[in-house]
């Protein structure tokens, strides 16, 4: 029977040799006397050097002065019988720093250690993967930490994960006082709904961001208006979640501003009540939401007042208005409301008297409180109101305001022959 052909030990050499040299990571082989026996050619490579500036050089050469003076305690660790793992930065030709993670392991014969192998993974790609994580992670900081505008992170849940300085600034909270809550709790309750729908477009891809105002409440209770901007950044990684970044400033003077303007532009600026303006927008809503619905005005004007405005001068009078002003607005309750047409000439609107007599009624009561004495600037005056009323369709203001003045003059006509017909008696 022929024997099984033995393996040719020069041919195993070769492909050990062959296996070793085709490896991605550096191998390598040091001596008790720390010269080097074995280099692979990732070894090689590694330090640019040509096999004989390796092979049965001493650790030294190979290595330099400064890394073999940080690797000697490694060096005496493996000599010593102990297998060494650490991680080391080598800065090589055209000053690029590879970073390795090193195994030195003692080759123990008989209890004798013969020397060491060296086994090197390189992790260049993933410390330049970690330097470049590092550094996006540290500027993200320092742009939320110095953002003049409030920022946070969100998760689509609602729970709060930072808050930057100027958000907590703005609400007046610290920000471990923010992280971890819903930020829903901050948002003014009347804005709530809306937001919620807002964010639920986002969530669902319908828009990419979502841009509002919306009202919110500091923690001393007082509300401020934000713009709020946010986005949603999706979760790229694995087991990553979706988050929400939110970007907020502080519009509450410009929404005041507006506010203030916008009641300036329905306001008579001398007595406070609303204007023509007003009057002429609060009918056409009123019969947009209601058309056909009977609707109650109430013209006035002041009998005597152009006395107080030729005997005692404009300012006199203009003080004397306001005093009207005063009276018909304690006079006249919701949901009615308050006119000043133009100098002595003032009306009321009643959107909803169900009948003419509630019109008729709260035009005696506004009558008697506009007639009476009046003092301004040591001087006294007695004025008497002369009104006039209407109850039903209208089309406009100005078709109310016509009726009700008609009206207004037919009761002064009326008052009017009442006086001749008792002088004559007389």
């Amino acid at each position: 029977m022929a024997s099984a052909e033995q393996p040719n030990p020069d041919d195993e050499l070769r492909q050990l040799w062959q296996l070793i040299n085709h490896l991605p990571g550096i191998v390598g082989y040091w001596d008790r006397n720390l010269r080097n026996r074995i280099a692979n050619d990732a070894y090689l490579q590694y330090f640019a050097m040509a096999p004989h500036q390796v092979h049965g050089r001493h650790i030294r050469e190979v290595l330099g002065e400064t890394v073999y003076a940080l690797n000697l305690p490694y060096i005496m660790g493996a000599l010593a019988g102990r297998e060494q793992l650490f991680e080391r930065e080598i800065v090589g030709l055209g000053g690029v720093t590879r970073r390795t993670l090193l195994a030195y392991i003692p080759n123990v014969v008989d209890g004798d250690v013969h020397g060491f192998y060296v086994q090197g993974t390189d992790l260049t790609a993933e410390a330049q993967a970690e330097r470049t994580l590092d550094d996006a992670r540290r500027l993200f900081e320092i742009s939320m930490a110095n953002a003049p505008y409030g920022k946070a992170v969100a998760m689509t849940t609602g729970e709060m994960l930072l808050a930057n300085p100027a958000l907590c600034a703005l609400t007046g909270y610290a920000a471990d006082e923010l992280v971890g809550r819903d930020y829903r709790e901050f948002v003014h309750p009347d804005d709530v709904a809306a937001g919620e729908e807002e964010m639920a477009g986002l969530l669902a891809g319908t828009v990419t961001q979502v841009s509002s105002e919306r009202r919110y409440i500091r923690r001393d209770g007082s509300v401020i208006w934000m713009q709020r901007s946010a986005v949603l950044v999706p979760g790229r990684l694995p087991g990553a979640e979706d988050l929400v970044i939110a970007q907020f400033q502080d519009v509450t003077a410009r929404r005041i501003a507006e506010a203030e303007l916008a009641r300036l532009a329905v306001t008579d600026q001398l007595t406070g009540l609303y204007n023509r303006r007003a009057l002429v927008s609060r009918v056409a809503q009123h019969q947009s939401a209601m058309p056909g619905t009977p609707v109650g005005m109430i013209f006035i004007d002041l009998d005597g007042f152009k006395h107080v405005n030729d005997s005692h001068g404009h300012a006199t009078g203009d003080v004397v208005l306001a005093e009207v002003a005063r009276r018909l607005s304690n006079a006249v309750g919701e949901p009615n409301s308050a006119y000043r047409l133009g100098g002595d000439e003032f009306v009321v609107l009643l959107p909803e008297a169900a009948r003419d007599a509630e019109v008729r009624a709260l035009s005696v009561a506004v009558c008697s409180a506009l007639t009476g004495r009046y003092t301004a600037d040591s001087s006294a005056f007695d004025l008497t109101a002369s009104v006039g009323w209407t109850w039903g369709h209208a089309n406009t203001a100005e078709d109310l305001i016509r009726k009700a003045d008609i009206d207004m003059y037919r009761h002064k006509a009326r008052l009017h022959q009442s006086a001749v017909r008792s002088d004559r008696d007389v």
